[in-house]
């Protein structure tokens, strides 16, 4: 084999350039265009006849030996050979023509276009490896040659199945130095070394296939592969699904080898477009081509993506993207029941998006990030924010507003992983999961690296929630009684009222364990409280190790640790006073929405002295008019939905609520009170506060479209929040009187106002 990289030139109607092989036009030419392209170079053919083998072209090539039309192909990622035979011991001109997909001759649904195009536009080249094989028959044909191709010292021979946990990485396959789907070895080798340092023993290559090279390392590594094939948003027209269901059956054949590939995926996400028929039908020849044990029509699942129902393959496969107060429950509405037994993957799940380095994207100016189409078209992409708002927004001046975005987003993001990992790992049936994603792209910043490819998270801040082990805390239940009967309910792990604090710790490991065991707790002073426990553990299954009370008698800031043989887990917590409502006496409530139910203030009346509303009326709106001081819960009137915690950052003003409060980014505090929706300043001067100025206290940066709206804010003789000092949202807790984090809250809500 004779790898043809040098002697290349490509020609997109201006003249010859020489290039080196792969290649792939970006900055070139504009985006948009689709070619053709024309790649030349002469090749010296064996005086025993070869073979010319492209791992991979994108998208249709027509190739030509001095002039004549040898064979054409359509697919970005199967391979493709045409023999040389007639002209052996000769030197031809070969020339390739290439158009890509995304222009009027390949739109991107009509093929199998993978996600890309959707991250951020299609590209065009011989983008992998061309090679000259010696012999009469057709390399592609004969298995031997796919180990040699991949790199394979020698032919694996096949893994004994032994107990496996996925802790998975999506990438969708952007590199944009290169402008296309094959890194060179040094970048993998990167990737790899990276992923295992935070945790991961698998990669899912979401919607792209990838070289074999990277598959071969991988499992050098010790590390697994996911492959799903590059089915999303397709055509729902007959004729072009049977072209990709060919295609899909090509690049099955040649990719089914790999002993580091333990999971495919048909398509990802399909609802409509593809019938029953067609997805049971590809997913049994996947099935039959690999004898993988874990083989799926659709990642995502009709159950929460819409379509025909009926789903085919080995496991179950959700992608739930939740706000963190939601994720236990939506995680146990997940688990199987009766349903038939199979096991639970989360194909894709938490993304968390964080505030990025826009001083430098706006200072180096990349492709990605250009407001001029020729280098940055947005193609079928349904969200193109990044070029609008890296001029205009403030956070892309470099300075210490900008540098704390970064650093609290990130602290955010951190927390709400470690919190929902944990959640994942104690529920049995769940046998694995997917994070999204490994690089920050131009629609996302949820990776565990940054766009220099750089570390976001450290192993020490991962291995806790991302390990082989992890030790967690149940949640506490305290189900309230409501209008007649119970309802779900529980108490907050992270924020107690002097008196007892209390929590169950458990443990899911990948291997049996027979260890002793220890928990702390820690204040300023040292460690307050401790005890140990023993236990043994099955493997690839969660259970309780301790129960833990402490009775918690100064207010402040602890951390609860855990040890358990040789894996350790620690969380911050803290210690709130209970509140003294007579702070309030003779306030009043308006409490239409019956949230603050076991808040000790008597219905409104004239006579109130302040207020605090959970509703919207004409008469709040003339009690305001006279000043009265006020707080205002509202999630429907004057507010606009908005996660607290997915794709947001939050920034602090200088007001006197933060000293009664405390400090506003310490997260676990949050995660009790977080609400659904933001302060809306048009909505707000529509139902009757007319031009009173609103001061933000506490204000929600968009980190996809740097949108920036409030969730505390001053208005007049009020202050207004779309928080919920009586929780009631997923996990967090009913009430003001169950939710020491939200008395806390509406507190210095109230102090301060009252103050005025």
């Amino acid at each position: 084999m004779t790898l043809l990289s040098d002697g290349w030139t490509v020609d997109y109607g201006q003249g010859p350039t020489s290039v080196t092989v792969p290649h792939a036009w970006c900055q070139d030419i504009p985006v948009a265009w689709e070619g053709p392209a024309l790649y030349r170079r002469t090749v010296e053919v064996p005086t025993g006849g070869g073979w010319i083998v492209f791992e991979g072209v994108s998208y249709a090539a027509q190739v030509l030996v001095n002039g004549e039309l040898v064979g054409g192909h359509q697919g970005l990622y199967d391979a493709f050979s045409f023999d040389l035979s007639p002209w052996s011991g000769r030197t031809v001109d070969l020339t390739v023509q290439v158009v890509k997909n995304g222009g009027p001759t390949y739109p991107v649904r009509d093929v199998l276009s993978g996600f890309i195009p959707f991250v951020f536009h299609t590209f065009g080249g011989i983008y992998r490896e061309v090679w000259l094989v010696d012999g009469v028959g057709d390399p592609t044909r004969d298995p031997d040659f796919w180990w040699r191709l991949s790199g394979y010292r020698t032919r694996p021979s096949a893994s004994p199945v032994e107990p496996f946990y996925m802790r998975g990485v999506l990438t969708w396959g952007w590199y944009p130095e290169l402008g296309h789907l094959n890194p060179p070895d040094e970048a993998i080798v990167r990737e790899i070394a990276q992923a295992r340092a935070l945790g991961f023993n698998t990669v899912k290559f979401c919607l792209w296939v990838p070289s074999h090279r990277y598959l071969r390392l991988l499992h050098e590594a010790g590390m697994k592969a996911w492959i799903e094939l590059p089915l999303w948003a397709p055509s729902s027209d007959p004729d072009k699904q049977a072209r990709m269901e060919m295609e899909i059956e090509q690049i099955v054949r040649q990719y089914r080898h790999h002993p580091a590939v333990v999971c495919w995926t048909v398509g990802c996400e399909l609802t409509h477009e593809t019938s029953a028929e067609f997805r049971e039908r590809v997913t049994r020849t996947v099935g039959e081509l690999t004898g993988c044990p874990l083989v799926k029509d659709n990642s995502g699942g009709a159950e929460m993506y819409g379509g025909d129902l009926r789903e085919f393959g080995s496991f179950y496969d959700f992608h739930p993207y939740c706000d963190t107060p939601f994720y236990p429950v939506v995680l146990d509405s997940l688990l199987p029941g009766a349903r038939r037994e199979a096991p639970i993957l989360l194909g894709e799940f938490n993304d968390v998006d964080v505030h990025r380095d826009l001083p430098r994207l706006k200072r180096e100016a990349p492709y990605w990030s250009s407001q001029d189409p020729a280098l940055n078209d947005p193609g079928v992409r349904w969200q193109h924010d990044l070029p609008g708002f890296l001029s205009r927004t403030r956070f892309a001046e470099e300075g210490p507003k900008h540098r704390r975005l970064m650093r609290s987003s990130r602290e955010k993001a951190l927390f709400m992983r470690k919190y929902v990992h944990e959640a994942v790992r104690a529920r049995d049936p769940i046998h694995g999961y997917v994070i999204t994603g490994w690089r920050d792209t131009p629609i996302s910043t949820a990776g565990v690296v940054d766009d220099e490819g750089a570390l976001r998270y450290s192993a020490e801040e991962t291995v806790a929630w991302n390990g082989e082990n992890c030790l967690f805390l149940l949640p506490t239940r305290r189900p309230p009684w409501l209008d007649g009967g119970n309802r779900p309910g529980w108490l907050d792990p992270f924020c107690f009222h002097p008196g007892q604090a209390f929590w169950r710790l458990g443990i899911h490991t990948e291997r049996a364990i027979d260890a002793k065991g220890r928990w702390w707790i820690e204040g300023a002073s040292g460690i307050l409280a401790e005890g140990s426990f023993s236990a043994a553990t099955r493997a690839m299954g969660a259970q309780e190790l301790a129960e833990i009370a402490w009775e918690a008698i100064e207010p402040g800031v602890y951390t609860l640790g855990a040890a358990f043989g040789e894996t350790r887990n620690t969380w911050s917590f803290e210690v709130v006073p209970k509140p003294d409502w007579t702070i309030l006496d003779g306030w009043a409530r308006h409490d239409p929405r019956r949230r603050l139910a076991d808040l000790p203030l008597p219905e409104l009346t004239a006579e109130a002295k302040g207020l605090v509303a959970t509703g919207w009326h004409p008469s709040v709106a003339s009690l305001l008019e006279r000043d009265m001081p006020a707080v205002l819960l509202l999630d429907r009137e004057g507010t606009v939905s908005r996660p607290f915690w997915r794709e947001a950052a939050y920034e602090p003003s200088e007001d006197p609520f933060w000293t009664g409060f405390g400090a506003w980014d310490r997260w676990e505090r949050w995660l009790a009170v977080s609400g659904d929706a933001a302060l809306d300043p048009e909505a707000l001067r529509r139902m009757g506060f007319g031009d009173r100025a609103l001061a933000p206290v506490l204000t929600r940066i968009d980190t996809r479209t740097y949108e920036e709206l409030p969730v505390i804010a001053r208005l007049g003789s009020a202050l207004v929040t779309s928080l919920r000092p009586d929780g009631g949202l997923g996990v967090q807790p009913h009430g003001v009187s169950r939710n020491p984090s939200g008395a806390a809250l509406l507190r210095a809500l109230a102090c301060v106002i009252r103050e005025l």
